[in-house]
């Protein structure tokens, strides 16, 4: 079993790489993008993003960073609420599957736009 101590420093680290990742997400959205903001939502700008590599990598590890704050800082969360080992077991595996289902549903539709609707 992984230190709280420990899981907190990833819940910080995690929430640096989704400050950067965001940051240059949303620039890509405004100020990078050609036509503006209304020229990123055209249909084939938002294909064209999502069937280059690196720009799925890039939605693929802001989603990775996404899926872990955000289900860890929720389950931290809970576990103040109640203080049992069965309450604490419970929130534990209940946030590490949703935050897996998270996780692979976001996948999934990365894969889905990058290999052009194959799965």
């Amino acid at each position: 079993m992984v230190r709280e101590s420990t899981l907190m420093w990833i819940q910080y680290i995690t929430g640096l790489g989704i400050l950067v990742l965001g940051a240059l997400h949303f620039a890509s959205l405004t100020l990078l993008a050609p036509g503006g903001y209304p020229g990123a939502l055209e249909y084939t700008t938002v294909i064209s993003r999502y069937t280059d590599p690196l720009w799925a990598a890039a939605l693929e590890a802001f989603l990775a960073l996404l899926s872990y704050h955000v289900f860890n800082g929720f389950r931290v969360l809970l576990l103040e609420l109640n203080q049992g080992s069965g309450w604490t077991k419970a929130v534990n595996v209940t946030m590490a599957l949703a935050a897996i289902a998270a996780f692979l549903y976001g996948t999934r539709t990365i894969l889905v736009f990058h290999l052009g609707g194959a799965i």
